[in-house]
Parts: C-alpha cells; sequence; structure tokens
C-alpha cells in the first residue's frame, strides 16, 4: 500500500476479446490456450503486408443495451458500453443501491490509442461518395477518445471525473493507473477503467502495415502470426477490443460485501524520449516504470510471482522488454514465471494493457496464468534475460504480479498487484 494511503480493490471485470466476450467466456478462451487470429474479413486486405488480425466477431450490441443506443453508438461507445456494464454487474455494484459508492464519486478512467477513427474512416467514404449531407449526424459526437468514457458516463449516471487518454498501446494501464491514484489519493470511492480500442479499418490497419509493424509472414498459417518472445516473430498482430475494471476503496467495497479478484497496489508511467516507433534498445526508462509502480505500492521484487509482459512480438520490442524486466526485478527476474498473452486476442493497442490487467487479477484470485501461446523456441537474447519464459500455464498461488505496458513515442507503463489476504 503506497504511503500508508487508502487501498484499492479490483472488484468487477468486463471484457469483450476474440476469444470472448464476458468473463465467463473470456477465462475459458485464455485456457484453450488457442490463437484466434484469422484472415482479416472486415474489408479485402490483400493490397496489405499483413493480412492476419483477431477480431470480434460475435459481438451483439443489443446483449448489452437497447436498440436507440445501439443505433446512436458507434463500436467503440459500444465496446466501451458493453464492458462496462459487465464489468459493473461482476462487482455486484448497484448504482444508487445501499452501500454504494455515491455517483459523484464515481469516475471513468478510459484509454484508447485511436478511439473512433474506423467509424470517421467509414463516414469519410460516405462524404467522398455522396458529399457531407449523407455523413452520419453523430459524427462529431462519436470520433474523439472521450465518447466512450462520455457515454459510459451517461448510461450509468456517473457524476465523478471522466478521463480519456490516448497514450498508445500504454493507454489502457495509464487509464487504470490515474484512476487508482484518484482513489487512494481520497478524490473518489470508485471507477470504472480500462481501455477500448476498435482499429480495424482499412486506413488504420494499413497505416500500422506501412510502417512495417505487424506481423506479415503468417498470412498462410494465422493462428501462428502472433509469438511472443518467439525467435521466429516478426511484427505484432492487430486486434480489437476492449477491458474495464471497477476500482473500488477497499474498506467501503468490503462493507457493501465485495469480492476482490485482487488488489492494485502500484503504479508509474516513464518516458523513453528517444523514438517514435522503437523502444530504447536498453529498456531502462522501462525498467524505471516497474521499479516505480513497485516503489509506489511497497511491493518488494521478491514477492512478484508472475509478470504478464506487453510482448507485442516486435523484434526490437520483445527483447527491449526482456531487459527491462531483468533491469527492474534483479535477481528475481531469473527465476519468475513470465508470460506474453498477445496470441490469445491479438494486440488491441490502447486496451491491451486494461486486459492483461484483468489476466493479473484473475491469476491472483484464481491461482492460473496462461503461458506463452506460440512460444516454439525462445528468442536466445530474451531466454537469457528471463529463464523464467515459458509457453505452458503457470500454476499459483501467487502473492503479486507485475504488468508493463509500452506505446509508441516511448510512452512506458506498469502496475502492481497483490492477491487480497
Amino acid at each position: 500500500m503506497g504511503n500508508g494511503a487508502r487501498r484499492v480493490w479490483i472488484t468487477g471485470l468486463g471484457l469483450v476479446t476474440p476469444i470472448g466476450n464476458g468473463l465467463d467466456a473470456f477465462w475459458a478462451g485464455l485456457q484453450r490456450g488457442v490463437s484466434p487470429v484469422k484472415r482479416i474479413d472486415r474489408f479485402d486486405p490483400t493490397t496489405f503486408r499483413s493480412q492476419v488480425a483477431a477480431q470480434v466477431d460475435d459481438f451483439e450490441p443489443l446483449d448489452h443495451m437497447d436498440a436507440r443506443a445501439a443505433r446512436q453508438l458507434d463500436r467503440f461507445s459500444q465496446f466501451a458500453l458493453a464492458a462496462g456494464r459487465m464489468a459493473v454487474e461482476d462487482a455486484g455494484l448497484r448504482m444508487g443501491g445501499r452501500g454504494a459508492p455515491r455517483a459523484d464519486r464515481v469516475g471513468v478512467y478510459v484509454g484508447s490509442a485511436l478511439g473512433g477513427i474506423a467509424y470517421a474512416e467509414s463516414q469519410h467514404e460516405r462524404y467522398m461518395e455522396r458529399g457531407i449531407r449523407s455523413v452520419a449526424p453523430n459524427l462529431a459526437l462519436a470520433v474523439f477518445g472521450g465518447a466512450a468514457p462520455a457515454n459510459l458516463g451517461i448510461a450509468l449516471g456517473l457524476h465523478g471525473p471522466i478521463l480519456s487518454n490516448a497514450n498508445s498501446c500504454a493507454a489502457g494501464a495509464v487509464a487504470l493507473g490515474e484512476a487508482f491514484h484518484l482513489i487512494r489519493d481520497g478524490r473518489a470511492d470508485a471507477a470504472l477503467a480500462g481501455g477500448v480500442e476498435v482499429p480495424l479499418s482499412p486506413l488504420a490497419f494499413g497505416a500500422f502495415d506501412i510502417i512495417r509493424a505487424l506481423s506479415a509472414g503468417h498470412n498462410d498459417t494465422p493462428g501462428t502470426a502472433a509469438r511472443p518472445f518467439d525467435a521466429e516473430r516478426d511484427g505484432f498482430v492487430m486486434g480489437e477490443g476492449a477491458a474495464l475494471l471497477v476500482l473500488e476503496e477497499a474498506e467501503s467495497a468490503e462493507r457493501r460485501g465485495a469480492t476482490p479478484y485482487a488488489e492494485l497496489r502500484g503504479y508509474a508511467a516513464t518516458s523513453d524520449a528517444h523514438h517514435m516507433v522503437q523502444p530504447r534498445p536498453d529498456g531502462k526508462q522501462a525498467a524505471r516504470a516497474a521499479r516505480l509502480a513497485l516503489a509506489d505500492g511497497r511491493v518488494r521484487a521478491s514477492e512478484i510471482d508472475y509478470v504478464n509482459a506487453h510482448a507485442s512480438s516486435t523484434p526490437l520490442g520483445d527483447i527491449a522488454e526482456a531487459a527491462a524486466i531483468r533491469m527492474a526485478l534483479a535477481e528475481r527476474a531469473t527465476t519468475v514465471p513470465v508470460s506474453g498473452t498477445k496470441a490469445c486476442y491479438g494486440h488491441p493497442l490502447g486496451a491491451s494493457g486494461a486486459i492483461e490487467a484483468a489476466i493479473c487479477s484473475l491469476a491472483l484470485s484464481r491461482g492460473w496464468a496462461p503461458g506463452t501461446v506460440n512460444l516454439d523456441v525462445p528468442d536466445a537474447a530474451a531466454l537469457e534475460r528471463l529463464p523464467g519464459l515459458t509457453g505452458h500455464p503457470i500454476e499459483g498461488p501467487f502473492r503479486a504480479c507485475l504488468s508493463t505496458s509500452f506505446g509508441f513515442g516511448g510512452l512506458n507503463a506498469a502496475l502492481a498487484f497483490a492477491r487480497v489476504r
């Protein structure tokens, strides 16, 4: 617990992912350990180097909202509303009910690298074909990053702070960390926090493809394309998804009878100040983020029993991260189990850190964590730094977990979690 301040529990999880929507389906997908990556069918990918992605194919908006809301909201806000409502239901949190925090003391913090860009792209196509009168009237209300948390706040009647951030692939972790500090410091009693991303449109996808960030060597075997820390990795596999977590001040959550998954103990963010695409090779600033997160939560490196690595499957990124984790955890890095889980759901950019926070929370409460799917031949440099890299599921119990997230521009974030005793 950082600085003697209030403790923060994670009491609810809401997930929209390529391996399943809702906690039970997501957990079952993790345990199957089969990558959902396939050839893109949202648009014709034949002109791109990479032609695979992790799509959410079974999302039905009407399962989570009425027909009017489904018509008015784009997929970005639909994902947020669905994940948020699932998280609140999972937490058993009835806004306005007995023991629930006041609506003006509940915030919504959501990270997203690209926000409603896919919807904007589709509307731009209509504009180019038929002019401005063909554009949907909700366009201006849908494309900005704050649309998702704002719509969620409206739907749930929440009057606390609404905050969005666009810190690339660290955005979901940053949203969780900032909401955590808000509650710990006494400025709110609860929050819905996490990440939402819906980037699977031709221009958004192509923007990453043209800079050769995406995997292009496994188009014929899509299920093998995402391969964190593997010697044959050649880029990340874009995905879509959402994860929102209910964070609550521990004493009030305990009074209302909540059952926590985990305690969020520490958070920190740093900047490489090095390059817009390439991570700092020595991992120094990424390591500093991890060390600061542990210090923020008064968690010792020796207590970390599992590391969920960002592990995007990029040749440079995975090696820099291995160096960072080794630097941050020192001797503990030679034995601690480490896995990168993005082969299970792709890389949904700003949502990834929030999905991985959910995995850490479940690992602490259920004593099981997924291994690194498609880790056939571990990269020698990564394995040298992290001997605990594994392709097999990891059995607990776990005392504490570390999750790392990194984004374009050298944006680093780390979260430290602990089991609630």
